[in-house]
């Protein structure tokens, strides 16, 4: 994605990610269980290619909002939103589940999440938005 692309906009309403709890508060026991079940994900790359894959392909509203916007940092919502799809952790619970990975571990998921994002362009974003009618 090395073009300038305008940013697109859309109420927090209309995100899939917001539909998906990707926002959610969690608390006690549960928020731990989600941290380890998302840093088992971001470990295995195959499996977390697979979630952030799925993200491109049903979240196309959330993808166009947050891939177009400058402040925003792509690999860590692309993999923010490939825990939620794939283990349903929320973005905060993946947040602590980073933190369980070690250097080398973390290093090699954004490897992975780079790949994914390289994948994706706006143009397929819109285009789905287009099929789907959303």
């Amino acid at each position: 994605m090395g073009q300038t692309t305008e940013r697109v906009y859309f109420h927090y309403n209309q995100l899939e990610e917001y539909h998906a709890g990707m926002w959610r508060i969690v608390r006690g026991e549960l928020r731990m269980d989600n941290a380890r079940k998302a840093a088992d994900l971001m470990r295995d790359s195959q499996r977390f290619m697979a979630a952030m894959t799925r993200a491109l392909a049903e979240w196309p509203r959330s993808c166009l909002h947050n891939l177009t916007a400058d402040g925003v940092n792509k690999l860590a919502w692309l993999g923010h939103a490939g825990c939620c799809l794939g283990v349903g952790s929320p973005e905060e619970n993946t947040r602590i589940g980073w933190h369980l990975l070690n250097q080398a571990e973390q290093d090699e998921a954004n490897r992975v999440a780079q790949a994914v994002l390289d994948s994706w362009s706006p143009k397929f974003g819109a285009v789905q938005l287009d099929m789907f009618q959303c």
